[in-house]
């Protein structure tokens, strides 16, 4: 029997609810009636064990320490193990470290750590290159997945903080998170215990995490520039090298700045100074530059410091360059580009907010009558500069206008120099417009004004597009006019165009044309007629010309009031009754028609018998009566 126990084998792997024993399939509860037999027959020393316990667990030999991991009639209880190793229960219920992870979550102990595998047996079987330290809940980055070359360079013993499991033998449990767990501060304490606050996992020489604008120093300006131990030292502390990174005194400039000013302006610096550049002064510093004596107005206030304060003087230096000095005046910086001819006193001239400007209240101290040329008009408000490009007391060339302005004329002038020796042959001082050009000037050029033309705005000759033009070669009508008779008039009645032939400056209506040059006279009424009437078409709302070939017919002019009574071949003859000179019928001979008139018919008026009577929509005259007995008109 005894012999048959020592050669079951348990397969404590797999935890099945059966064993079998001498070719039976027996409950595995009824293990205890078999130890009870093997107890009563004094069997001492007997065990029913499948081998030997690994050299951790060897503590456990012996068959009353079974229950210490087994569970009578049941598997290898997870708790048993948790019990004995309670620093990874307390991990993973906090949900901790490898253990918790997914990879392990939910198995049993006895899935990856069996035992009875002999003493030498290794219950913890770890693949170091395949493992995925991840699941530990702690990833391997950058140096600390490339640098060591085991594990056993972390998972050291000097590396674990507690004495129970730094006791144990190749465990890799016991290790923080933290980075001083494995490396040295060199700080020192002296800075926050999280590394990754400045540092990654690349190179830790270089904080590349590290944000110098959320200390209580903001980088700026310059400061960007500077190397870190320009201003961070290295040092020796503990025996060991040091930099010193807080407590680095930085309220003050001259924490780390030499005061070049050995305190004369205080210890405020960016009163003057900025980040930017030491050297660069602000625009607007807050240094009250009234207490050396000197306030700073106009452009003097805009002005770089440097500008002025150069070691000008004694190379003092340090902006002290005027200590001493007076009376400041001028020229102490300016160069007098007068040469002294004006004296000292710059301000009678200029003030300090343009050297250009004059002062108004000076306007009246400088004589500008002595120099020869009297300022008039706009010439008092104009510039110096305007006319004295260098030096104020060099000579100004200004006999004429020219001398100074542009001729705007382009020289449409300059041949008639003896008429019109200068600008102010037309204009003045007050305003370059309007012109003083009269109309008597004018009548004195090539073209007099007449008629109408007085009265034409000089624009509208001279300024037909965008420059004014007075050099005008042809004076002729059709230069400003246009002609509307063009192919409508012969030639020969206006040669070379020459509209003075029938008009005149006085009126363009008035028409002074000899109508007898024509094969047409006008005789009676006509000659008082107006061209237009007969030679301008207006019935279709357009003015239409008929001057040459037109139709001398009457009634191409005049309407037939006689409604065709009259029409040969369709064409009146209206001449056989009627002149030019009225419409009257004073030479119709009433005994060259039909009806001779005698006796008391002379004395009728004629419209006793010729009578109206209504042709279509009109009134018409009856006087082709065709009835000449006394009947047809008395009773």
């Amino acid at each position: 029997m005894i012999k048959k126990a020592r050669n079951i084998i348990l397969n404590v792997d797999q935890q099945q609810s059966f064993t079998r024993l001498s070719g039976m399939l027996l409950p595995f509860r009824c293990l205890k009636t078999l130890l009870f037999l093997i107890f009563i027959t004094n069997l001492s020393h007997a065990q029913l064990s499948p081998g030997k316990l690994t050299q951790s667990h060897s503590k456990l030999e012996g068959l009353s320490n079974c229950t210490q991991c087994h569970s009578i009639g049941d598997k290898i209880s997870n708790q048993k193990c948790l019990a004995c190793h309670k620093d990874l229960n307390v991990r993973i219920s906090s949900r901790k470290g490898f253990h918790a992870s997914s990879e392990v979550r939910g198995k049993d102990c006895i899935t990856c750590h069996s035992d009875h595998h002999g003493v030498n047996f290794k219950m913890v079987r770890v693949d170091k290159k395949t493992f995925n330290h991840s699941l530990t809940g702690y990833e391997l980055k950058d140096g600390h997945k490339t640098k060591p070359k085991d594990c056993n360079e972390c998972h050291k013993p000097q590396n674990i903080a507690s004495a129970t499991i730094r006791a144990r033998k190749n465990t890799f449990q016991g290790l923080s998170t933290a980075c001083a767990t494995c490396h040295d501060d060199v700080h020192q304490g002296t800075l926050s215990k999280d590394c990754a606050t400045c540092h990654d996992f690349k190179d830790f020489k270089k904080p590349d995490n590290f944000n110098h604008n959320k200390t209580d120093f903001a980088l700026r300006g310059a400061h960007q520039k500077v190397q870190c131990n320009d201003c961070h030292k290295q040092e020796v502390r503990n025996g060991k090298k040091f930099v010193k990174y807080s407590g680095v005194a930085s309220n003050s400039c001259t924490s780390c700045h030499k005061d070049e000013h050995n305190g004369h302006y205080g210890n405020h610096c960016q009163s003057c100074h900025n980040d930017e550049s030491f050297a660069r002064i602000n625009n607007n510093p807050t240094f009250n530059h009234k207490l050396t004596g000197f306030a700073l107005e106009g452009k003097h206030g805009s002005v770089s410091c440097k500008k002025c304060h150069d070691k000008t003087f004694a190379g003092r230096g340090k902006f002290r360059e005027f200590f001493g000095k007076k009376p400041l005046d001028c020229k102490l910086c300016h160069e007098d580009i007068h040469e002294g001819k004006f004296g000292d006193d710059c301000k009678k001239c200029h003030n300090q907010n343009s050297f250009k400007l004059k002062n108004t209240k000076t306007l009246s101290d400088f004589d500008h009558d002595n120099t020869g040329f009297v300022l008039k008009g706009k010439h008092e408000n104009t510039d110096c500069k305007s006319c004295h490009k260098k030096a104020l007391t060099d000579p100004v060339p200004h006999k004429q206008c020219l001398d100074c302005h542009t001729d705007k004329h382009n020289g449409d002038f300059a041949a008639k120099k003896a008429k019109y020796p200068d600008c102010a042959s037309c204009h003045v001082e007050d305003d370059f417009m309007p012109a003083t050009f009269t109309i008597e000037k004018h009548n004195q050029s090539d073209f007099k004004l007449q008629g109408s033309h007085v009265a034409t705005p000089c624009i509208s000759c001279h300024k037909t597009g965008k420059d004014w033009k007075f050099k005008i070669p042809e004076q002729k009508c059709n230069n400003c006019h246009q002609d509307i008779h063009e192919n409508a008039i012969d030639k020969k009645y206006y040669p070379e165009k020459n509209c003075e032939t029938c008009h005149t400056s006085g009126s363009w209506a008035s028409i002074s044309f000899d109508h007898n040059q024509t094969d047409y006279p006008l005789e009676g009424g006509h000659q008082a007629v107006n061209c237009g009437n007969c030679h301008f078409d207006r019935s279709k709302g357009l003015v239409v010309q008929k001057i040459k070939g037109l139709d001398r017919a009457c009634n191409n002019c005049h309407k037939d009031v006689h409604g065709g009574q009259f029409a040969k071949n369709g064409l009146t003859d209206c001449a056989s009754c009627h002149t030019f000179r009225a419409w009257d019928s004073i030479g119709f001979d009433h005994d060259k028609t039909r009806f001779k008139l005698d006796g008391e018919h002379k004395n009728v008026d004629c419209y006793q018998c010729h009578k109206d009577f209504i042709r279509g929509t009109e009134n018409v005259r009856s006087f082709k009566l065709g009835k000449f007995k006394c009947v047809d008109c008395h009773l």
